[in-house]
């Protein structure tokens, strides 16, 4: 196990790249947590190793709150896999985590624009945004 703590940044790119590669392969979440062990041993520290987990966890209520904030033209079939990584780990930090809200938003719509660049990103922005802390 990595004994170096990840900062912010490269943990959500991380977190980004492991959800978006579970959601592409449309993984259950009991090999979702297997496969984050699996990353442990490589290149995860131990907090990085538990926020994973409870992404793993709450995957599916995660997704039923960004699709209620989706504009009627919208459905999450629609949105491409990277982008619905980048969703699922922005709704997850603003939710579970103190991390202020436009930090969150900032550093995931910087994602968008550097790796999904015909994409707009500022529906990353609205969408994220129409999430509340609880």
């Amino acid at each position: 196990m990595s004994e170096q703590k990840l900062s912010m940044t490269k943990r959500r790119t991380y977190l980004v790249q492991m959800f978006y590669r579970y959601l592409l392969m449309n993984n259950d979440v009991n090999y979702i947590k297997q496969d984050i062990l699996d990353e442990t041993q490589e290149k995860l520290d131990v907090e990085t190793t538990l926020i994973a987990n409870n992404i793993a966890e709450k995957l599916s209520d995660l997704k039923k709150e960004i699709i209620k904030h989706l504009s009627a033209n919208w459905k999450w079939e629609r949105i491409p896999t990277y982008i619905q990584s980048i969703l699922i780990i922005g709704a997850y930090e603003i939710i579970f985590t103190p991390t202020p809200k436009a930090v969150t938003i900032n550093e995931l719509v910087n994602l968008v624009k550097e790796n999904e660049v015909d994409f707009d990103y500022k529906f990353v922005n609205a969408c994220l945004d129409k999430v509340i802390k609880l």
